[in-house]
């Protein structure tokens, strides 16, 4: 993705994203533009396997756009999937070593650019569906997963496409469901070279209006281990506003060289008051699970941006007594940066996240599945670290 104004690579921009989410917690606050549009687009790529080197493969790249947005209004991104078609050598090899199921993970890359500021992101968190080998011929391969939203701070188009890179970890089972001696493959596919170039132009977002004030950066310091709480006012079920606290614990390099991609690491705990957990044992929950969005913002060569950054909340137990304590695992992205500067990262000033409790039987309570926005109160520093790029 390459973002306007930014002067950011992509990979800041997972810097960001480990902002927000060491902020604190569930995000995605913020005002979402409107409704967005499907788009897919067809591209070849060459993948390099195990025995059979590199090879042609068609992917089919599909995701939610949204047509237009304005300054300081969140650009929601749909999930992004890419169903490719695995030639009949490729599914032969495998069937060579017992492969009777494959799935996996995988790391796609997506392209913005917005007033010739480019940005790419590494987006972790793809999931490959499992998929049973066939008898003969080719075999479909499904990959999706969550993408980050966006704020732009300026007017200017948003031009989103496909990366020019994904890779693939495929884990290859017999019918028993014990490894093969394959084991887990690694798959680095690269859009392939073509003469004229493959257009990867997924869709242009028209971003008109005043420009927004972006939010503050807090007083900064140099990356490195992080540990920090802050506390936000969160709206739940029954009980309404409530404060809870969350604690990112992490790593933000303190430094990089530009052109290398940067990863940062990040949890986030949120320590759920009694009265909270209360509404759950009240409607007999025992476990809770669901997902987040934190939010990051960042700066770099006197350019703003935040980024939203999806994650899941693994199932915990519901406690007898007293509260509970829910961790978020963003999804952060790796990211590098084109030349040398400062990137300054804060926490987002909203949060949000969507949970499911459940009973013991694991159906759903009368709670449904619930949204619980939270904002971050006012008098703390939201301040993450600055990484400084040589």
């Amino acid at each position: 993705m390459k973002i306007g104004q930014l002067r950011l690579s992509g990979r800041r921009i997972a810097t960001l994203a480990v902002a927000a989410a060491m902020a604190g917690g569930f995000i995605v606050g913020g005002a979402v533009t409107a409704s967005a549009s499907p788009v897919s687009k067809v591209f070849t790529y060459k993948c390099t396997f195990p025995l059979v080197g590199a090879q042609d493969v068609t992917a089919t790249v599909a995701v939610d756009l949204p047509d237009t947005g304005t300054p300081g209004t969140r650009l929601a991104l749909g999930d992004l999937s890419i169903t490719a078609t695995l030639s009949a050598n490729i599914v032969s090899a495998l069937r060579a070593f017992g492969t009777a199921t494959t799935s996996g993970t995988a790391t796609a890359d997506v392209d913005a650019s917005q007033n010739s500021t480019n940005i790419t992101l590494g987006l972790p968190g793809f999931k490959i569906a499992p998929q049973t080998v066939p008898p003969s011929g080719t075999m479909p391969v499904a990959i999706s997963g969550p993408t980050p939203s966006m704020i732009v701070y300026t007017a200017g188009n948003v031009v989103i496409k496909a990366g020019t890179q994904f890779n693939a970890k495929v884990d290859t089972r017999k019918a028993d469901g014990t490894p093969t001696s394959l084991g887990i493959l690694n798959v680095p596919c690269n859009v392939k070279a073509t003469t004229p170039a493959q257009d990867l132009t997924l869709k242009t977002i028209v971003v008109t209006g005043a420009n927004a004030t972006p939010p503050s950066l807090g007083t900064q310091v140099p990356g490195g281990t992080v540990s920090k709480s802050l506390t936000y006012t969160c709206v739940f079920p029954t009980t309404g506003a409530v404060s809870v606290t969350g604690t990112a614990t992490g790593t933000i390099p303190a430094s990089g060289a530009h052109g290398t991609r940067i990863q940062p690491t990040l949890s986030v705990s949120a320590a759920l008051p009694s009265n909270v957990v209360d509404v759950l044992r009240n409607n007999n929950a025992a476990t809770v699970s669901g997902s987040g969005r934190a939010d990051v913002f960042a700066t770099y060569g006197g350019t703003n941006l935040t980024l939203g950054v999806p994650g899941p909340v693994p199932s915990v137990a519901v406690p007898a007594t007293g509260g509970l304590s829910a961790t978020l695992s963003p999804a952060v992205p790796s990211f590098s940066v084109p030349a040398a500067g400062a990137i300054q990262l804060a926490a987002g000033p909203e949060l949000n996240g969507t949970f499911t409790p459940l009973l013991a039987n694991g159906n759903p309570t009368a709670l449904g599945t619930f949204n619980v926005p939270c904002t971050l109160n006012p008098g703390q520093d939201p301040a993450i670290g600055t990484i400084t790029i040589t």
